[in-house]
């Protein structure tokens, strides 16, 4: 999937932030940058997603330095013990700064020639209320990182980690301003090798690919702080895996992206990369989950994409509120729906992602992810 692979921090900002010694963080636009805004940097010396291969574990559940950026992308859906539901995200982004390493004989232990940048959400659906939060680091000093054996990936505090000897169980660990998740999590399904046997093209150009894995069925069990108390809750969870070095291909706008868990037991990961006419690249995919976890990818044209409707944030910006997903060679025909209207982050990436609810010829539940609306009016697609 496409995830955040547009939403790269500015070339200038993060060599701003490579020269800078000291700790303190580095300012941050109120606002947020947009997709057209942040795309790309100087990729040169990074390596290249150019070929499948067979995944490599542990040691791809580690970062991946020769490559510009990756992810560790978990999210899920909670409910405590009198039935309140919430939904939940952690997002783990380490960007490359520098395919040269940092030489031994730096002066200053703060320099780096990588970024951390974590994103951390609890959506209250009755209480209709978004909680969005942001932090940054860098490697340096122990302030962030990851590692293969025993996995762990953090910044600050934040934390995913294996509880054990193998990668699961796993827990996560975020919190702030009163807004605290402490999870476990086991997995019930095997890993899923998304795109051509882990490799997914993103474009045309040679190298327009990542690497992507998932793991799309997580049983969740922890508590949860909020308005001052704490409430054991449980659920279930996707945990999305991705590495590369290149941008999307020209003329691509955003995409609406689904990580969807249906009740059926299958499993279903949607993106449609939207054009600048409104239209589907041709490099939009996806793939279905079987209940015994065998994998079927699919390509542009095996799915539809329609959004209903639109939701507006108080600047103006639409977003879908509503899209129909047809699947016709796997007889699914869905109806998904934002839990809460505004997940929008507006943090110094700009974008909409949050629980949805599914229903139609299979209800579920998921999440989605949408990117390059902000400053712009919603295209239908045609």
């Amino acid at each position: 999937m496409p995830r955040l692979l547009l939403l790269l921090l500015p070339f200038g900002v993060l060599l701003a932030w490579l020269a800078f010694d000291g700790p303190e963080p580095v300012a941050l636009p109120a606002t947020g940058w947009q997709v057209t805004e942040v795309l790309g940097g100087d990729d040169a010396g990074f390596a290249r997603v150019t070929a499948s291969a067979p995944f490599e574990f542990p040691r791809d559940h580690g970062p991946h330095p020769d490559y510009r950026h990756e992810w560790w992308y978990l999210t899920g859906h909670l409910e405590d013990g009198v039935g309140r539901g919430y939904g939940f995200q952690l997002t783990l982004f380490r960007f490359g700064l520098s395919a040269r390493p940092t030489a031994v004989d730096t002066p200053s232990a703060w320099r780096t020639d990588s970024l951390y940048m974590a994103h951390f959400t609890v959506t209250d659906v009755e209480g209709g209320r978004f909680h969005a939060f942001e932090r940054f680091a860098r490697p340096a000093l122990d302030l962030a990182g990851a590692r293969a054996t025993p996995f762990a990936a953090w910044v600050g505090p934040w934390r995913l980690e294996s509880a054990g000897d193998g990668l699961f169980p796993m827990r996560l660990s975020a919190g702030d301003d009163g807004v605290a998740l402490d999870l476990t999590l086991v997995a019930e399904k095997p890993v899923v090798a998304q795109g051509d046997g882990g490799t997914s093209r993103k474009g045309p150009e040679p190298g327009n690919a990542t690497r992507y894995y998932s793991l799309p069925r997580l049983a969740a069990r922890g508590r949860l702080q909020l308005d001052g108390a704490a409430r054991e809750v449980h659920g279930s969870a996707w945990l999305d895996r991705e590495w590369g070095s290149s941008a999307l291909g020209d003329g691509v706008r955003g995409w609406d992206w689904f990580g969807l868990q249906l009740d059926d037991g299958r499993d279903l990961m949607l993106y449609r990369l939207r054009r600048d006419d409104g239209g589907t690249d041709p490099f939009s995919a996806g793939s279905v989950v079987a209940v015994d976890g065998t994998v079927t990818p699919l390509t542009a044209t095996d799915f539809v994409i329609e959004p209903r409707g639109e939701w507006r944030t108080a600047d103006g910006v639409a977003y879908p509120a509503q899209w129909r997903l047809t699947l016709p060679e796997h007889d699914l025909d869905l109806e998904v729906r934002p839990l809460l209207a505004d997940q929008e982050l507006r943090l110094a990436v700009r974008y909409w992602e949050g629980a949805v609810a599914v229903s139609g010829s299979v209800a579920g539940r998921g999440y989605a992810e949408l990117t390059g609306y902000a400053g712009a009016s919603l295209t239908a697609p045609r």
